[in-house]
């Protein structure tokens, strides 16, 4: 006997609910291919970015990028527009560079550079430029692109260039595979 109130069987919403469910297949190709990018798609995106070591109310460090990406599954933190200052016990730049692209690996702290880079070291008023360049920590060594000219020039005018650029740093060593070519001014202006 019927009352007056309206009363739903939980029937039909459960039958809609097959059907839809019928309707559908699990397809994991999504995750795949999202998992697949995400060494692609950084985790975090900064734009303006900077960065400032200071130890004991010194500053030691500044580090400047137009935009920098960290990627965590490779370990590495791209910057784009870069900029790097470094100073020393009295405040003075020992070191200046810029780059328009650098990757760092959080992991070995290894970096690498391209695009047009310039490093200049004020006290020893001398400058190296490139294209292409690689920092090994381990070692403490720099080296150039594969066959890429990098240019070392002093104040003076004085240079050396060449392909197959290797400093040690450790052992205070500089090194040109090929195509060396420079010019030294001598001091006195001969």
């Amino acid at each position: 006997m019927p009352s007056g109130r309206n009363c739903r069987s939980p029937a039909p919403p459960l039958l809609l609910a097959a059907a839809l469910l019928a309707g559908c297949s699990l397809s994991y190709e999504e995750a795949k291919v999202a998992e697949g990018i995400s060494g692609e798609t950084p985790d975090t995106v900064m734009v303006n970015f900077q960065h400032t070591v200071v130890n004991e109310g010194k500053v030691w460090v500044k580090l400047s990028a137009e935009r920098a990406e960290s990627y965590g599954k490779r370990k590495e933190v791209v910057l784009l527009g870069v900029r790097f200052q470094e100073y020393d016990a009295e405040g003075r730049l020992v070191t200046e560079a810029r780059a328009d692209r650098a990757v760092f690996n959080v992991e070995s702290e290894d970096a690498t550079a391209s695009g047009s880079i310039l490093i200049r070291a004020p006290e020893e008023k001398a400058s190296l430029s490139a294209g292409s360049l690689s920092w090994f920590k381990d070692g403490k060594r720099l080296e150039g692109g594969g066959g890429e000219t990098v240019r070392l020039e002093k104040e003076d005018g004085s240079f050396v260039e060449g392909r197959g650029f290797k400093a040690d740093f450790r052992r205070r060593r500089l090194e040109f595979g090929s195509s060396v070519r420079g010019s030294y001014v001598a001091e006195d202006g001969k």
